[in-house]
């Protein structure tokens, strides 16, 4: 068995309205430090999976972050790092 860590990111689908970068944006522009910016907020997990090879895990991730991290009608993922590890399982 292999150890594994992966980083993903979830966001809004551009075409949602997203409050949380509204309100940056927002900010922003009254403290004049941008009128032209667009901030799309989303979350960032790392995951670490322990599994018989890459194949097993990135399918497991797949599955992790289409059906529990994001809603697919609204948000995006994107897998933004991976790579073997040491890690002791707790």
């Amino acid at each position: 068995m292999k150890n594994f860590l992966y980083k993903i990111i979830t966001k809004q689908k551009e075409e949602i309205k997203n409050p949380n970068g509204e309100v940056v944006e927002n900010i922003c522009a009254q403290l004049k430090i941008s009128q032209s910016l667009k901030v799309n907020s989303g979350k960032f997990y790392e995951i670490k999976i322990l599994e018989e090879n890459k194949e097993k895990a990135d399918k497991k991730i797949k599955q992790i972050s289409e059906e529990i991290l994001t809603n697919p009608l609204v948000e995006t993922y994107e897998i933004i790092d991976f790579k073997e590890i040491k890690w002791k399982q707790e």
